[in-house]
Protein backbone atom coordinates (compact mmCIF):
# COMPACT_ATOMS: atom_id res chain seq x y z
CA UNK A 1 0.00 0.00 0.00
CA UNK A 2 1.34 3.45 -0.97
CA UNK A 3 4.65 1.90 -2.14
CA UNK A 4 5.13 4.37 -5.01
CA UNK A 5 4.65 7.35 -2.72
CA UNK A 6 6.92 5.85 -0.07
CA UNK A 7 9.69 5.24 -2.65
CA UNK A 8 9.46 8.80 -3.90
CA UNK A 9 9.67 10.25 -0.39
CA UNK A 10 12.53 7.95 0.57
CA UNK A 11 14.52 8.89 -2.53
CA UNK A 12 14.07 12.59 -1.84
CA UNK A 13 15.30 12.36 1.74
CA UNK A 14 18.18 10.09 0.73
CA UNK A 15 19.45 12.75 -1.70
CA UNK A 16 18.97 15.51 0.87
CA UNK A 17 20.88 13.53 3.48
CA UNK A 18 23.95 13.14 1.27
CA UNK A 19 24.19 16.87 0.58
CA UNK A 20 23.26 18.32 3.96
CA UNK A 21 24.40 15.80 6.54
CA UNK A 22 27.42 17.65 8.04
CA UNK A 23 25.57 20.97 8.38
CA UNK A 24 22.43 19.40 9.81
CA UNK A 25 24.41 17.34 12.29
CA UNK A 26 25.99 20.52 13.65
CA UNK A 27 22.57 22.18 13.95
CA UNK A 28 21.06 19.21 15.80
CA UNK A 29 24.00 18.88 18.18
CA UNK A 30 23.64 22.57 18.98
CA UNK A 31 19.88 22.21 19.56
CA UNK A 32 20.27 19.43 22.13
CA UNK A 33 22.60 21.42 24.34
CA UNK A 34 19.83 22.30 26.79
CA UNK A 35 18.54 18.75 27.18
CA UNK A 36 19.31 16.44 30.10
CA UNK A 37 22.48 14.30 29.68
CA UNK A 38 20.54 11.08 28.97
CA UNK A 39 18.53 12.68 26.18
CA UNK A 40 21.61 14.44 24.81
CA UNK A 41 23.49 11.15 24.52
CA UNK A 42 20.60 9.33 22.83
CA UNK A 43 19.86 12.06 20.27
CA UNK A 44 23.56 12.76 19.60
CA UNK A 45 24.13 9.09 18.72
CA UNK A 46 21.35 9.26 16.13
CA UNK A 47 22.06 12.76 14.80
CA UNK A 48 25.55 11.82 13.65
CA UNK A 49 24.12 9.79 10.76
CA UNK A 50 20.44 10.74 10.78
CA UNK A 51 20.59 14.50 11.22
CA UNK A 52 17.52 15.31 9.16
CA UNK A 53 15.29 12.87 11.01
CA UNK A 54 16.70 13.89 14.39
CA UNK A 55 16.14 17.59 13.72
CA UNK A 56 12.57 17.01 12.61
CA UNK A 57 11.85 14.68 15.54
CA UNK A 58 13.03 17.28 18.06
CA UNK A 59 10.42 19.67 16.66
CA UNK A 60 7.52 17.20 17.08
CA UNK A 61 5.22 16.79 20.07
CA UNK A 62 7.08 13.58 20.95
CA UNK A 63 10.40 15.39 20.83
CA UNK A 64 8.94 17.96 23.25
CA UNK A 65 7.09 15.51 25.50
CA UNK A 66 8.85 16.80 28.62
CA UNK A 67 10.84 20.05 28.58
CA UNK A 68 11.70 23.00 30.81
CA UNK A 69 8.72 25.37 31.14
CA UNK A 70 8.12 27.54 28.10
CA UNK A 71 7.06 31.18 28.28
CA UNK A 72 3.25 31.38 28.42
CA UNK A 73 0.87 34.19 29.46
CA UNK A 74 0.61 34.85 33.18
CA UNK A 75 -2.86 34.31 34.61
CA UNK A 76 -5.11 33.66 37.60
CA UNK A 77 -7.63 30.79 37.87
CA UNK A 78 -10.34 30.27 40.47
CA UNK A 79 -11.03 26.70 41.56
CA UNK A 80 -14.79 26.83 41.94
CA UNK A 81 -15.36 24.22 44.66
CA UNK A 82 -12.68 25.37 47.12
CA UNK A 83 -12.63 29.03 45.99
CA UNK A 84 -8.84 28.74 45.82
CA UNK A 85 -6.97 31.05 43.48
CA UNK A 86 -4.18 29.62 41.33
CA UNK A 87 -1.67 32.16 40.02
CA UNK A 88 0.67 31.53 37.10
CA UNK A 89 3.71 33.74 36.64
CA UNK A 90 5.73 33.07 33.51
CA UNK A 91 8.68 34.86 31.98
CA UNK A 92 11.73 33.88 29.91
CA UNK A 93 11.65 30.15 30.60
CA UNK A 94 10.95 30.54 34.31
CA UNK A 95 7.51 29.71 35.69
CA UNK A 96 5.99 29.82 39.17
CA UNK A 97 2.60 28.37 40.15
CA UNK A 98 0.97 29.32 43.44
CA UNK A 99 -2.25 28.59 45.32
CA UNK A 100 -3.97 30.95 47.76
CA UNK A 101 -6.49 29.16 49.93
CA UNK A 102 -8.02 29.90 53.36
CA UNK A 103 -5.53 32.70 53.95
CA UNK A 104 -2.54 30.50 53.10
CA UNK A 105 -0.34 30.64 49.99
CA UNK A 106 2.00 28.03 48.49
CA UNK A 107 4.46 28.90 45.70
CA UNK A 108 6.40 26.41 43.61
CA UNK A 109 8.90 26.74 40.82
CA UNK A 110 7.80 24.65 37.85
CA UNK A 111 10.44 22.09 36.92
CA UNK A 112 8.96 20.47 33.81
CA UNK A 113 6.34 21.12 31.15
CA UNK A 114 4.62 17.90 30.08
CA UNK A 115 2.98 17.31 26.71
CA UNK A 116 3.98 18.40 23.23
CA UNK A 117 1.30 21.09 23.08
CA UNK A 118 -1.04 19.52 20.51
CA UNK A 119 -3.91 19.83 23.01
CA UNK A 120 -2.06 21.59 25.80
CA UNK A 121 0.44 21.01 28.59
CA UNK A 122 0.55 20.10 32.24
CA UNK A 123 3.30 21.13 34.65
CA UNK A 124 5.37 19.38 37.30
CA UNK A 125 6.98 20.75 40.43
CA UNK A 126 9.77 18.93 42.23
CA UNK A 127 9.98 18.60 46.02
CA UNK A 128 13.16 16.81 46.98
CA UNK A 129 13.35 13.75 44.75
CA UNK A 130 9.60 13.63 44.13
CA UNK A 131 7.49 15.10 41.34
CA UNK A 132 3.94 16.43 41.66
CA UNK A 133 1.46 17.73 39.10
CA UNK A 134 0.37 21.34 39.31
CA UNK A 135 -3.40 21.95 39.55
CA UNK A 136 -3.05 24.41 36.63
CA UNK A 137 -2.76 23.33 32.98
CA UNK A 138 -2.46 25.18 29.68
CA UNK A 139 -5.01 24.27 26.99
CA UNK A 140 -4.22 25.22 23.42
CA UNK A 141 -7.84 26.04 22.54
CA UNK A 142 -8.65 27.82 25.79
CA UNK A 143 -5.68 28.99 27.81
CA UNK A 144 -5.14 28.35 31.53
CA UNK A 145 -7.61 26.27 33.53
CA UNK A 146 -7.70 23.72 36.34
CA UNK A 147 -5.87 20.48 35.45
CA UNK A 148 -8.00 17.43 34.55
CA UNK A 149 -9.34 15.66 37.64
CA UNK A 150 -8.89 18.60 40.03
CA UNK A 151 -12.32 20.24 39.55
CA UNK A 152 -14.32 18.08 42.03
CA UNK A 153 -11.66 18.21 44.78
CA UNK A 154 -12.83 19.97 47.98
CA UNK A 155 -9.28 21.22 48.60
CA UNK A 156 -6.44 21.50 46.12
CA UNK A 157 -2.71 21.42 46.66
CA UNK A 158 0.47 20.34 44.90
CA UNK A 159 0.13 16.76 46.13
CA UNK A 160 -0.77 14.63 43.10
CA UNK A 161 2.34 12.41 42.76
CA UNK A 162 3.92 11.54 39.43
CA UNK A 163 5.11 7.94 39.48
CA UNK A 164 6.69 5.53 37.03
CA UNK A 165 3.35 4.71 35.39
CA UNK A 166 2.65 8.42 34.77
CA UNK A 167 6.08 9.20 33.32
CA UNK A 168 6.43 6.09 31.15
CA UNK A 169 4.79 7.83 28.19
CA UNK A 170 5.99 11.37 28.78
CA UNK A 171 9.65 10.97 29.70
CA UNK A 172 12.62 9.18 28.24
CA UNK A 173 14.23 6.56 30.49
CA UNK A 174 12.79 7.76 33.82
CA UNK A 175 14.50 5.98 36.70
CA UNK A 176 13.27 5.58 40.28
CA UNK A 177 15.19 4.73 43.43
CA UNK A 178 12.39 3.19 45.53
CA UNK A 179 10.21 0.08 45.49
CA UNK A 180 7.05 1.99 44.58
CA UNK A 181 8.27 3.98 41.56
CA UNK A 182 7.94 7.41 43.17
CA UNK A 183 11.40 8.69 44.18
CA UNK A 184 13.10 10.04 41.07
CA UNK A 185 16.69 9.06 40.36
CA UNK A 186 18.45 11.64 38.18
CA UNK A 187 16.89 14.19 35.85
CA UNK A 188 14.24 13.81 33.18
CA UNK A 189 13.99 14.63 29.50
CA UNK A 190 11.70 14.05 26.54
CA UNK A 191 11.32 10.68 24.90
CA UNK A 192 14.01 10.03 22.32
CA UNK A 193 14.57 8.07 19.11
CA UNK A 194 15.18 4.98 21.27
CA UNK A 195 11.52 4.86 22.30
CA UNK A 196 10.61 3.62 18.80
CA UNK A 197 13.91 2.30 17.42
CA UNK A 198 15.42 0.60 20.48
CA UNK A 199 18.75 1.17 22.19
CA UNK A 200 21.26 2.90 19.94
CA UNK A 201 24.85 2.51 21.33
CA UNK A 202 25.59 -0.77 19.54
CA UNK A 203 24.03 0.55 16.33
CA UNK A 204 26.12 3.74 16.61
CA UNK A 205 29.31 1.69 16.96
CA UNK A 206 28.43 -0.76 14.17
CA UNK A 207 25.64 0.70 11.99
CA UNK A 208 23.50 -2.07 10.56
CA UNK A 209 19.82 -2.68 9.89
CA UNK A 210 20.19 -5.81 12.01
CA UNK A 211 20.90 -4.04 15.31
CA UNK A 212 18.25 -1.31 15.19
CA UNK A 213 14.45 -1.41 14.98
CA UNK A 214 12.65 0.10 11.99
CA UNK A 215 8.93 0.07 12.86
CA UNK A 216 7.91 0.28 9.20
CA UNK A 217 9.69 -3.03 8.57
CA UNK A 218 7.70 -4.81 11.28
CA UNK A 219 4.16 -6.16 11.18
CA UNK A 220 1.37 -7.09 13.56
CA UNK A 221 1.81 -6.74 17.31
CA UNK A 222 5.55 -6.02 17.08
CA UNK A 223 4.92 -2.95 14.90
CA UNK A 224 1.71 -1.72 16.51
CA UNK A 225 3.04 -2.05 20.07
CA UNK A 226 5.55 0.72 19.36
CA UNK A 227 2.71 3.22 18.96
CA UNK A 228 0.41 1.57 21.47
CA UNK A 229 2.92 1.77 24.32
CA UNK A 230 1.82 5.40 24.74
CA UNK A 231 -1.20 5.88 22.47
CA UNK A 232 -3.43 3.11 23.83
CA UNK A 233 -4.72 3.72 27.35
CA UNK A 234 -8.07 1.89 27.06
CA UNK A 235 -9.61 1.03 30.45
CA UNK A 236 -6.27 0.23 32.06
CA UNK A 237 -2.93 -1.52 31.75
CA UNK A 238 -1.52 -4.20 34.01
CA UNK A 239 2.16 -5.04 34.36
CA UNK A 240 3.05 -8.70 34.17
CA UNK A 241 4.61 -10.21 37.32
CA UNK A 242 8.16 -9.04 37.93
CA UNK A 243 8.04 -6.41 35.17
CA UNK A 244 8.40 -2.64 35.24
CA UNK A 245 7.49 -0.17 32.51
CA UNK A 246 11.03 0.23 31.21
CA UNK A 247 11.15 -3.49 30.43
CA UNK A 248 9.26 -2.86 27.19
CA UNK A 249 11.58 -2.85 24.17
CA UNK A 250 10.62 -1.80 20.62
CA UNK A 251 10.33 -4.75 18.30
CA UNK A 252 8.53 -7.03 20.74
CA UNK A 253 4.82 -7.30 21.60
CA UNK A 254 3.84 -5.03 24.49
CA UNK A 255 2.12 -8.01 26.13
CA UNK A 256 5.49 -9.44 27.13
CA UNK A 257 5.63 -6.54 29.58
CA UNK A 258 2.04 -5.44 30.20
CA UNK A 259 -1.51 -6.22 29.13
CA UNK A 260 -4.02 -3.56 28.02
CA UNK A 261 -7.75 -3.96 28.67
CA UNK A 262 -10.70 -2.52 26.79
CA UNK A 263 -14.10 -1.90 28.36
CA UNK A 264 -17.20 -2.64 26.29
CA UNK A 265 -20.90 -2.74 27.09
CA UNK A 266 -20.76 0.28 29.37
CA UNK A 267 -23.64 2.77 29.25
CA UNK A 268 -21.30 5.73 29.51
CA UNK A 269 -20.98 8.33 26.75
CA UNK A 270 -17.25 8.73 27.13
CA UNK A 271 -15.00 10.21 24.49
CA UNK A 272 -11.54 9.51 25.85
CA UNK A 273 -8.64 11.73 24.79
CA UNK A 274 -6.31 8.79 24.10
CA UNK A 275 -8.52 6.31 22.22
CA UNK A 276 -7.39 6.75 18.62
CA UNK A 277 -5.91 3.24 18.44
CA UNK A 278 -9.15 1.60 19.57
CA UNK A 279 -11.13 3.62 17.06
CA UNK A 280 -8.81 2.88 14.15
CA UNK A 281 -9.23 -0.84 14.84
CA UNK A 282 -12.99 -0.40 14.33
CA UNK A 283 -12.62 1.31 10.96
CA UNK A 284 -13.48 -0.53 7.77
CA UNK A 285 -10.38 1.02 6.20
CA UNK A 286 -8.03 -0.61 8.71
CA UNK A 287 -9.84 -3.95 8.73
CA UNK A 288 -9.99 -4.29 4.95
CA UNK A 289 -6.34 -3.30 4.57
CA UNK A 290 -5.40 -6.41 6.61
CA UNK A 291 -2.89 -4.52 8.68
CA UNK A 292 -1.40 -2.31 5.97
CA UNK A 293 -3.20 0.78 7.29
CA UNK A 294 -1.59 1.63 10.62
CA UNK A 295 -0.58 4.72 12.57
CA UNK A 296 2.53 5.27 10.45
CA UNK A 297 0.49 5.42 7.26
CA UNK A 298 -0.81 8.88 8.12
CA UNK A 299 1.49 10.06 10.91
CA UNK A 300 5.18 10.79 10.38
CA UNK A 301 6.95 10.58 13.76
CA UNK A 302 9.84 12.63 12.37
CA UNK A 303 7.76 15.76 11.81
CA UNK A 304 4.67 17.18 10.15
CA UNK A 305 4.41 18.41 6.57
CA UNK A 306 3.34 21.92 5.68
CA UNK A 307 0.11 20.84 3.96
CA UNK A 308 -1.45 18.25 6.25
CA UNK A 309 -4.84 18.20 4.51
CA UNK A 310 -3.27 17.44 1.13
CA UNK A 311 -1.08 14.73 2.63
CA UNK A 312 -4.06 12.92 4.16
CA UNK A 313 -6.09 13.25 0.96
CA UNK A 314 -3.29 11.63 -1.07
CA UNK A 315 -3.40 8.67 1.28
CA UNK A 316 -7.19 8.38 1.10
CA UNK A 317 -7.49 8.55 -2.68
CA UNK A 318 -4.75 5.98 -3.13
CA UNK A 319 -7.48 3.47 -2.22
CA UNK A 320 -10.67 5.43 -2.89
CA UNK A 321 -9.88 6.28 -6.48
CA UNK A 322 -13.51 6.78 -7.51
CA UNK A 323 -15.55 9.16 -5.38
CA UNK A 324 -19.21 10.06 -5.71
CA UNK A 325 -19.48 13.39 -7.52
CA UNK A 326 -22.65 14.19 -5.55
CA UNK A 327 -21.06 13.71 -2.14
CA UNK A 328 -17.63 14.98 -3.21
CA UNK A 329 -17.76 18.31 -5.09
CA UNK A 330 -14.91 19.09 -7.43
CA UNK A 331 -13.56 21.76 -5.09
CA UNK A 332 -13.41 19.35 -2.13
CA UNK A 333 -9.76 19.44 -1.06
CA UNK A 334 -9.70 17.37 2.12
CA UNK A 335 -11.36 14.34 3.71
CA UNK A 336 -11.13 14.62 7.49
CA UNK A 337 -13.79 17.25 8.18
CA UNK A 338 -16.48 14.85 6.92
CA UNK A 339 -15.06 11.43 7.70
CA UNK A 340 -12.89 12.16 10.75
CA UNK A 341 -14.64 15.02 12.58
CA UNK A 342 -13.49 16.15 16.01
CA UNK A 343 -15.59 15.93 19.19
CA UNK A 344 -14.91 17.27 22.70
CA UNK A 345 -13.42 14.70 25.05
CA UNK A 346 -15.17 13.84 28.30
CA UNK A 347 -12.10 13.17 30.41
CA UNK A 348 -10.00 16.22 29.44
CA UNK A 349 -11.66 19.63 29.29
CA UNK A 350 -10.96 21.94 26.34
CA UNK A 351 -9.64 19.01 24.28
CA UNK A 352 -11.04 17.35 21.17
CA UNK A 353 -10.54 13.93 19.60
CA UNK A 354 -10.37 13.26 15.88
CA UNK A 355 -12.67 10.33 15.07
CA UNK A 356 -10.30 7.60 13.89
CA UNK A 357 -13.12 5.20 12.94
CA UNK A 358 -13.14 6.92 9.52
CA UNK A 359 -16.90 6.48 9.22
CA UNK A 360 -18.58 6.69 5.85
CA UNK A 361 -21.44 8.67 7.40
CA UNK A 362 -20.16 10.01 10.73
CA UNK A 363 -22.44 10.38 13.75
CA UNK A 364 -21.94 12.15 17.02
CA UNK A 365 -19.11 10.11 18.57
CA UNK A 366 -20.44 9.94 22.13
CA UNK A 367 -24.03 9.18 21.08
CA UNK A 368 -22.89 6.55 18.61
CA UNK A 369 -20.81 4.82 21.29
CA UNK A 370 -23.78 4.87 23.66
CA UNK A 371 -26.10 3.45 20.99
CA UNK A 372 -23.74 0.56 20.28
CA UNK A 373 -23.35 -0.34 23.95
CA UNK A 374 -26.84 0.39 25.28
CA UNK A 375 -28.41 -2.45 27.22
CA UNK A 376 -25.30 -4.64 27.37
CA UNK A 377 -23.38 -5.58 30.50
CA UNK A 378 -19.90 -4.14 30.97
CA UNK A 379 -17.14 -6.48 29.92
CA UNK A 380 -13.39 -6.18 30.07
CA UNK A 381 -11.26 -7.91 27.46
CA UNK A 382 -7.60 -7.92 26.51
CA UNK A 383 -6.53 -5.81 23.54
CA UNK A 384 -4.13 -8.67 22.89
CA UNK A 385 -3.72 -11.53 25.31
CA UNK A 386 -0.63 -11.66 27.54
CA UNK A 387 1.26 -14.97 27.95
CA UNK A 388 -1.07 -17.81 28.93
CA UNK A 389 0.25 -18.10 32.48
CA UNK A 390 -0.71 -14.49 33.26
CA UNK A 391 -4.09 -14.24 31.52
CA UNK A 392 -6.42 -14.82 34.46
CA UNK A 393 -4.17 -12.84 36.77
CA UNK A 394 -3.89 -9.79 34.50
CA UNK A 395 -7.60 -9.80 33.63
CA UNK A 396 -8.56 -9.99 37.30
CA UNK A 397 -6.36 -7.02 38.21
CA UNK A 398 -7.69 -5.14 35.17
CA UNK A 399 -11.28 -5.73 36.28
CA UNK A 400 -10.58 -4.46 39.77
CA UNK A 401 -8.83 -1.40 38.35
CA UNK A 402 -11.74 -0.68 35.99
CA UNK A 403 -14.26 -1.16 38.80
CA UNK A 404 -12.72 1.85 40.54
CA UNK A 405 -11.40 4.04 37.72
CA UNK A 406 -14.40 3.54 35.40
CA UNK A 407 -17.05 3.26 38.14
CA UNK A 408 -18.03 -0.27 37.11
CA UNK A 409 -18.52 -2.10 40.44
CA UNK A 410 -20.01 -5.13 38.68
CA UNK A 411 -16.52 -5.97 37.42
CA UNK A 412 -15.08 -6.13 40.93
CA UNK A 413 -16.91 -9.34 41.80
CA UNK A 414 -15.57 -11.16 38.74
CA UNK A 415 -12.07 -9.82 39.34
CA UNK A 416 -12.15 -11.02 42.93
CA UNK A 417 -13.35 -14.47 41.83
CA UNK A 418 -10.52 -14.81 39.32
CA UNK A 419 -7.88 -13.75 41.86
CA UNK A 420 -9.12 -16.21 44.47
CA UNK A 421 -9.11 -19.00 41.87
CA UNK A 422 -5.41 -18.52 41.08
CA UNK A 423 -3.12 -21.31 42.32
CA UNK A 424 -2.02 -20.68 45.89
CA UNK A 425 1.68 -20.67 45.03
CA UNK A 426 1.08 -18.07 42.29
CA UNK A 427 -0.92 -15.78 44.60
CA UNK A 428 1.58 -16.02 47.46
CA UNK A 429 4.46 -14.92 45.24
CA UNK A 430 2.70 -11.99 43.50
CA UNK A 431 2.85 -8.62 45.27
CA UNK A 432 0.18 -6.96 43.10
CA UNK A 433 -2.26 -9.85 43.50
CA UNK A 434 -1.82 -9.90 47.27
CA UNK A 435 -2.25 -6.12 47.47
CA UNK A 436 -5.50 -6.29 45.48
CA UNK A 437 -6.85 -9.14 47.63
CA UNK A 438 -5.84 -7.26 50.78
CA UNK A 439 -7.88 -4.25 49.67
CA UNK A 440 -10.90 -6.39 48.72
CA UNK A 441 -10.86 -8.22 52.06
CA UNK A 442 -10.56 -4.94 53.95
CA UNK A 443 -13.52 -3.57 52.00
CA UNK A 444 -15.60 -6.66 52.80
CA UNK A 445 -14.64 -6.65 56.49
CA UNK A 446 -12.60 -9.86 56.30
CA UNK A 447 -9.96 -8.42 58.58
CA UNK A 448 -8.04 -11.59 59.61
CA UNK A 449 -7.54 -12.52 55.93
CA UNK A 450 -6.64 -8.93 55.00
CA UNK A 451 -4.08 -8.91 57.82
CA UNK A 452 -2.50 -12.14 56.62
CA UNK A 453 -2.31 -10.85 53.05
CA UNK A 454 -0.84 -7.51 54.17
CA UNK A 455 1.88 -9.19 56.16
CA UNK A 456 2.78 -11.30 53.13
CA UNK A 457 3.17 -8.16 50.96
CA UNK A 458 5.67 -6.82 53.51
CA UNK A 459 7.65 -10.05 53.25
CA UNK A 460 7.71 -9.85 49.45
CA UNK A 461 8.57 -6.15 49.25
CA UNK A 462 9.96 -4.94 52.59
CA UNK A 463 11.05 -1.56 51.15
CA UNK A 464 7.57 -0.68 49.87
CA UNK A 465 6.13 2.30 51.72
CA UNK A 466 2.76 1.61 50.12
CA UNK A 467 2.70 -1.94 51.52
CA UNK A 468 3.57 -0.66 55.00
CA UNK A 469 0.83 1.99 54.85
CA UNK A 470 -1.78 -0.51 53.62
CA UNK A 471 -0.90 -2.92 56.41
CA UNK A 472 -1.09 -0.07 58.92
CA UNK A 473 -4.65 0.69 57.76
CA UNK A 474 -5.69 -2.97 58.14
CA UNK A 475 -4.10 -3.16 61.59
CA UNK A 476 -5.89 0.00 62.69
CA UNK A 477 -9.23 -1.39 61.51
CA UNK A 478 -8.41 -4.65 63.33
CA UNK A 479 -7.88 -2.81 66.62
CA UNK A 480 -4.11 -3.31 66.85
CA UNK A 481 -3.29 0.41 67.06
CA UNK A 482 0.22 -0.10 68.42
CA UNK A 483 1.33 -2.16 65.42
CA UNK A 484 -0.65 0.12 63.09
CA UNK A 485 1.33 3.06 64.43
CA UNK A 486 4.60 1.21 63.84
CA UNK A 487 3.74 0.36 60.23
CA UNK A 488 2.55 3.90 59.44
CA UNK A 489 5.74 5.36 60.90
CA UNK A 490 7.76 2.87 58.87
CA UNK A 491 5.90 3.92 55.69
CA UNK A 492 6.90 7.54 56.37
CA UNK A 493 10.52 6.55 56.92
CA UNK A 494 10.54 4.69 53.60
CA UNK A 495 8.83 7.51 51.67
CA UNK A 496 8.95 11.00 53.17
CA UNK A 497 6.48 12.25 50.53
CA UNK A 498 3.69 9.75 51.28
CA UNK A 499 1.12 12.23 52.54
CA UNK A 500 -1.72 9.71 53.12
CA UNK A 501 0.49 7.86 55.63
CA UNK A 502 0.99 11.06 57.64
CA UNK A 503 -2.75 11.70 57.51
CA UNK A 504 -3.56 8.21 58.79
CA UNK A 505 -0.99 8.46 61.56
CA UNK A 506 -2.22 11.90 62.63
CA UNK A 507 -5.81 10.61 62.69
CA UNK A 508 -4.73 7.62 64.80
CA UNK A 509 -3.11 9.95 67.34
CA UNK A 510 -6.14 12.21 67.27
CA UNK A 511 -8.52 9.33 68.00
CA UNK A 512 -6.38 8.49 71.08
CA UNK A 513 -6.23 12.14 72.20
CA UNK A 514 -2.45 12.12 71.76
CA UNK A 515 -2.56 15.71 70.58
CA UNK A 516 1.12 16.49 70.81
CA UNK A 517 2.08 13.42 68.78
CA UNK A 518 -0.52 14.38 66.20
CA UNK A 519 1.04 17.85 65.94
CA UNK A 520 4.51 16.30 65.79
CA UNK A 521 3.39 14.17 62.81
CA UNK A 522 2.07 17.25 61.04
CA UNK A 523 5.34 19.07 61.80
CA UNK A 524 7.31 16.14 60.42
CA UNK A 525 5.56 16.44 57.08
CA UNK A 526 5.88 20.23 57.11
CA UNK A 527 9.59 19.85 57.69
CA UNK A 528 9.72 17.90 54.43
CA UNK A 529 7.34 20.27 52.61
CA UNK A 530 6.80 23.54 54.53
CA UNK A 531 4.33 24.82 51.95
CA UNK A 532 1.65 22.14 52.23
CA UNK A 533 -1.66 23.96 52.66
CA UNK A 534 -3.73 21.17 54.26
CA UNK A 535 -1.27 20.42 57.07
CA UNK A 536 -0.54 24.09 57.69
CA UNK A 537 -4.28 24.67 58.04
CA UNK A 538 -4.69 21.70 60.39
CA UNK A 539 -1.78 22.79 62.52
CA UNK A 540 -3.29 26.26 62.80
CA UNK A 541 -6.59 24.77 63.96
CA UNK A 542 -4.88 22.57 66.55
CA UNK A 543 -2.74 25.41 67.86
CA UNK A 544 -5.69 27.80 68.22
CA UNK A 545 -7.81 25.20 70.05
CA UNK A 546 -5.20 24.47 72.73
Amino acid sequence: MFTDCDSLVYGFWARMRRHSQPVLAAVVLSAIGGLCPTVQAAVQDCATCHAKESARFLATAMGRSLVPPQTLPSAKITHERSHSVITIESQKGSMVHSISENGLTARYQVQYQVGGGLMGSSFLVQIGDYLFESPASWFKSYGWDVSPGYAPAPLIDFDRPMSDVCLFCHAGAARFADADGRRLQGSLGSITCERCHGMSPEHARHPSAKNIVNPAKLAGAERDSICEQCHLEAAGRILNPGKNWNDFHPGEPAERTFATYVLTGSDTKEVIAVSQTEELAESACARKSKGKLWCGTCHDPHGATRDRQREVRVICVSCHTKLSSVAHPADQRECTSCHMPSSPTTNVTHAALTDHRILRRPLDMAQDAANRQAGTSPKLSAWREPPQEFRDRDLALGEILAAVSKNQPVLEKEGSRLLEALPQEQRDADFDVLTALEGLCLQEGKLPTALELGQRTIELRPQSARAAMNLGIVLQRSGDTAEAERQLRRAIELDASLKPAYQRLAMLYGSQRRTQEMIDTIDRFLKWNPQDIMFRSQKGQQTSSR
